[in-house]
């Protein structure tokens, strides 16, 4: 319950407003993503869905289709992270500004309830893609939802894998 207060002050800043500035030539954006939803597919077939949070950051230059990007998210089930992705986007300026990117992402299991954590640390691939809309001055929203498949083993080219889908939706801040 205490994330609803947090999310409407989110979109109440939609309408509020806020000083228009220039973003500068170069900016490198960091998101709080304290709303988020995860569903882990194993490779025996079970789903698992449940609440998730995160951290994400972007660097991107004006004039330029691609940006740099990471996240971690944790929930109570694993933590997953991506250090680095590349993203396209739209090279100009402009209030609402979508992207698509790929990535190499890192996954460390908590275990189950009543059972042991694995303590192999998982490699697979991410497709992530998402919206940033600026609020004004330095401030924007972000959504964002990605598609991650990571191998059930630890190896990274085994047939058993398992597939993580999540979905945030944050405030981030132009540093």
């Amino acid at each position: 319950m205490h994330r609803l207060p947090l999310l409407l002050l989110c979109l109440c800043g939609l309408f509020a407003p806020l000083a228009s500035a220039e973003p500068p030539s170069r900016s490198l954006g960091v998101t709080a993503f304290p709303v988020g939803a995860f569903a882990l597919k194993d490779s025996d077939g079970r789903r698992e869905v449940g609440y998730s949070a995160g951290l994400g950051w972007s660097y991107r230059r004006e004039q330029s289709f691609l940006e740099v990007g990471g996240h971690v998210a944790s929930n109570r089930r694993l933590t997953e992270a991506t250090p680095m992705s590349l993203r396209v986007t739209l090279p100009e300026a402009h209030r609402v500004r979508p992207y698509l990117g790929l990535g190499v992402s890192l996954l460390v299991s908590h275990g189950r309830e009543g059972e042991e954590a694995p303590r192999v640390l998982q490699l697979g691939p991410e497709l992530c893609g998402g919206m940033d809309v600026e609020l004004g001055g330095r401030l924007f929203l972000s959504a964002q939802a990605r598609y991650q498949n990571f191998s059930a083993t630890g190896s990274p080219f085994s047939g058993r894998r398992q597939a993580l889908s999540t979905a945030f939706l944050g405030v981030g801040m132009h540093l």
